[in-house]
């Protein structure tokens, strides 16, 4: 009996042993299951981390291009530069935009103009607390540009800079520097002229929780060396130099451990269900694994797409160009293959005046219709801010024409975004392999001058690469250099006055400014030809304002009724137009009511909320309005009866052929009678012949304008006019 139990007890023993052993090995075998599923998690983690980190600081430096790689950044900056122009386009606005916390502008001899932190705009002097720690990247950028260095190759940047991880003022950051220069080469840029432009972004706060959420890094944030806490699992950004190492931690995700934690008791109690959890372990594992190749491919997709419009980027572009070139080149099609550069016109002002969300729709917008508009076989895509693309084989120059027509077509009508009318249209520039060339960055760069011309012409036009449009953009550079030097200097300017009179030719009423440009070496430059370069130049304002300021002050002692003075869109569209010419207006002492500002009618029918403003405004004043070229555009008299405006000007094209057409005839007669009804009064242009003005009296029209009443002429030749007839009068 004793012998049996013993034997009975040794059995149980030698179980409970081999049970401990297996279960003990069978525990040993999940803990290193575990950890392995860890380890490979966090370090899986790390490098998602690392990515996103490191992505910001490329990001950071494409971005600041987006400003200082402009003619305008460069001639805005000289000689100490435009503050409010710095601030709204170099500072603030990046803050705004693209979320940077400094930035600084240095000039040829790296001496502060310009200060943006701790959200504000600093003295300029502010930067000095700054230069020692950026000296080393001063001294290394200028010796690039001395040197004469380029971007590498593969860079998709457009001018060389340095950026790099820093501590600045305690806080871990990003610092890049950018030479500010010329996009077009067009501006003279000696070396010791070269402005410098610095951005400052703190790795913390919202852009790094931003980071944590999109990745599942939770609680992601920098943690100094001397804070470290174990159980957390780390990834560190360190300088070019070595000199500097920013940590940032996260608590990491461990699924192994935590599913090891909730099945311990099972586990315990239970040996048999060591397959079953072997089992979850391998689902857990596997669905680990499904969700890095998720993350994976999440992160391939951002290296080639937009993630605001989900279009293909510019990387992606440049890609299938080249593999097109070259199947194009393989294969000898006999087909072109067409590149098309496109730009949205007026988004800026869209994005300035109706905020960034507005300006955020309407990109998603256009790139949803052009997905519509373009071929299967043509994606579009996203290469810059307000700037798109596309590559179409295998489509002939007709065609292409047609599919450029529609894609303009597409915006003729304004975009309707949570309430409001955002008015854009685009420009397209078309370069075509393998007339152009076979080369994609040639290719690229006569599509660029394509839609420049296209531009230049007007807007909402598409234009075909031409070789003699390289020496038209060179002729357009050196006429908008010329103009801002006579606007300067005034000394080629100057102000004629076309005599407006009454219907039945009594008196003279009124009369128009019309502002001329006398070349000393091209003559006499139209104003069709210089006032759309000044309005892309973005001196339209001045010259606007000194044409006003001029016409004013020469006929405040004129015995007529009315000035009349053109204004261009831009100005119309202006915040502050109106309280300018006020000002101006009470500067001189030039009665309000009588002041008439010209509108076109095609630019009127497009003035959006700003410009609705300051029309209202400028009407409360006592301000005329007047709408110019009438019957040339879309505007009817029902479309434009939310604005009170007092006189329609009929085009001279109409007045014209009044005398040979029965139909052109009947058609100003009817703008005078509906223009009548309304209570608004009528001008006639471009009255010519004898016959045009007794029709034109048949007809009741109010006054009269044209060479048969009076040519263009200086203010003194006017002052005589008016003198002879008061004269005649007595």
């Amino acid at each position: 009996m004793k012998r049996q139990l013993a034997l009975f007890f040794s059995r149980v023993v030698a179980s409970s042993l081999a049970m401990v052993v297996a279960l003990s090995a069978i525990g040993a075998f999940l803990v290193w299951v575990t950890r392995s599923v860890d380890r490979e998690d966090i370090e899986r983690q790390a490098e998602i981390a690392g990515y996103a980190l490191r992505e910001i600081r490329s990001n950071l430096a494409h971005n600041q291009e987006s400003s200082t790689f402009w003619d305008e950044a460069v001639e805005r900056t000289a000689a100490g530069g435009n503050e409010d122009w710095i601030d709204d386009n170099l500072g603030s606005w990046m803050h705004t935009f693209f979320g940077i916390d400094e930035a600084y502008i240095l000039d040829g001899r790296d001496l502060p103009v310009y200060a943006f932190a701790e959200t504000e705009l600093k003295s300029p002097a502010f930067f000095e607390s700054r230069r020692d720690l950026l000296r080393p990247y001063l001294q290394a950028l200028r010796s690039k540009l001395a040197s004469g260095e380029s971007p590498a190759r593969e860079s998709t940047e457009e001018s060389i800079g340095i950026t790099d991880y820093a501590y600045v003022a305690g806080h871990p950051a990003i610092v890049s520097l950018k030479p500010i220069m010329s996009d077009t080469g067009r501006v003279e840029q000696p070396l010791s002229t070269i402005s410098l432009h610095i951005v400052v972004q703190y790795l913390e706060g919202a852009i790094i929780d931003k980071i944590g959420q999109a990745h599942v890094l939770t609680d992601l944030k920098y943690v100094p060396t001397s804070e470290r806490k174990s159980g957390t699992a780390s990834v560190a950004l360190t300088s070019d130099a070595g000199d500097v190492a920013i940590e940032f931690h996260w608590k990491p995700f461990e699924p192994g451990r935590q599913l090891l934690t909730s099945l311990s008791p099972v586990l315990v109690l239970m040996g048999s269900a060591l397959l079953a959890g072997t089992l979850i372990i391998s689902t857990a594992s596997y669905r680990r694994k499904l969700d890095r190749t998720r993350n994976d491919e999440h992160i391939r997709y951002l290296a080639s797409h937009d993630p605001l419009t989900g279009l293909h980027n510019r990387s992606a572009y440049e890609r299938a160009a080249d593999e097109l070139i070259e199947q194009f080149s393989y294969h000898q099609q006999s087909d072109p293959l067409a590149f098309l550069f496109m730009d949205l016109d007026r988004f800026k002002q869209v994005n300035d005046i109706l905020g960034h969300q507005v300006g955020d729709a309407v990109l998603v917008e256009f790139a949803r219709r052009m997905t519509e508009i373009l071929p299967a076989n043509a994606p579009i895509y996203r290469v810059g801010g307000d700037e798109f693309a596309a590559l179409i084989p295998n489509r002939t120059r007709r065609e292409i024409e047609a599919l450029c027509g529609r894609i303009i077509e597409s915006l003729a009508e304004p975009m309707e975004i949570g309430g409001r009318r955002a008015f854009v249209g685009v420009s397209i520039g078309v370069s075509m392999a393998p007339y152009d060339g076979t080369d994609r960055q040639e290719l690229n760069r006569k599509a660029d001058v394509a839609l420049y011309h296209a531009k230049t012409a007007g807007r909402r036009r598409f234009s075909i690469f031409g070789t003699q449009m390289d020496d038209a953009i060179q002729n357009r550079a050196a006429i908008e250099s010329e103009l801002r030097e006579a606007l300067r200097t005034k000394a080629a300017l100057s102000v004629v006055y076309q005599p407006k009179y009454a219907g039945d030719g009594s008196r003279m009423l009124g009369t128009e400014a019309l502002v001329r440009w006398d070349h000393p070496d091209r003559g006499a430059i139209p104003p069709s030809l210089f006032i759309p370069i000044a309005e892309e130049a973005g001196f339209i304002a001045d010259l606007g304002l000194w044409v006003l300021e001029i016409a004013c002050r020469d006929a405040i002692g004129w015995p007529v009724d009315h000035l009349a003075v053109n204004v261009s869109p831009v100005q119309l569209c202006a915040i502050g137009f109106a309280e300018t010419v006020l000002a101006t207006l009470r500067k001189l002492d030039f009665p309000p009511t009588r002041l008439e500002l010209e509108i076109t009618e095609t630019d009127f029918a497009g003035t959006e909320e700003v410009g609705m403003l300051n029309i209202k405004a400028l009407n409360a004043a006592g301000i005329a309005i007047a709408i110019d070229d009438f019957g040339t555009g879309s505007s009817t008299f029902e479309r434009l009866r939310d604005i009170d405006f007092d006189r329609i000007k009929i085009d001279q094209s109409f007045v014209k052929s009044i005398t040979e057409s029965e139909g052109d005839a009947e058609i100003v007669r009817a703008m005078i009678s509906m223009a009548h009804a309304k209570g608004l009064k009528t001008t006639a242009e471009g009255v010519e012949t004898a016959e045009q003005r007794e029709v034109l009296r048949s007809f009741g029209c109010d006054e009269l304008q044209g060479y048969l009443l009076g040519r263009p002429m200086p203010a003194h030749q006017l002052s005589e006019v008016l003198n002879a007839a008061e004269t005649a009068a007595l």
